[in-house]
């Protein structure tokens, strides 16, 4: 009958220890800090985009043939020893080939500009110390 209020005793200051948690370490040794939590960003990673180079195109050599100069592109096709092969186009055609190629054009300029812009925004200019 003397063990059962000795285990009640230790019972209830094992209870009380628990319950107490981190707050009782202060009592037995070095007082707990308190936890100081600190953030930075991170850098970005740069980009390894090489710019993109200019277009280069090949010359073009055109002729212009009409109902007027048709015998004389056909002998100079031939004196130079060119391959006969014609390629039309109306009017209408080389206007739309012509509204194409601007719109290329812009598409091109809008590709650099947003890689230009992908390119600042990750990789900003670094101002040096002064």
């Amino acid at each position: 009958m003397n063990a059962r209020p000795l285990l009640i005793l230790i019972t209830s200051l094992l209870l009380a220890t628990n319950l107490a948690g981190c707050a009782s370490f202060g009592l037995f040794g070095a007082p707990v800090k308190p936890l100081t939590i600190t953030t930075r960003p991170l850098e970005k990673t740069p980009l390894a985009l090489p710019d993109p180079l200019p277009l280069s195109t090949k010359p073009i050599k055109w002729r212009v043939i009409t109902p007027d100069n048709v015998d004389a592109v056909w002998e100079r096709l031939a004196q130079d020893d060119e391959d006969v092969v014609v390629f039309a186009i109306t009017a209408d055609g080389y206007q739309q080939l012509a509204v194409t190629i601007a719109e290329l054009r812009n598409l091109i300029a809008t590709q650099r500009l947003m890689i230009k812009q992908y390119k600042d925004y990750y990789e900003p200019a670094r101002k040096d110390p002064k």
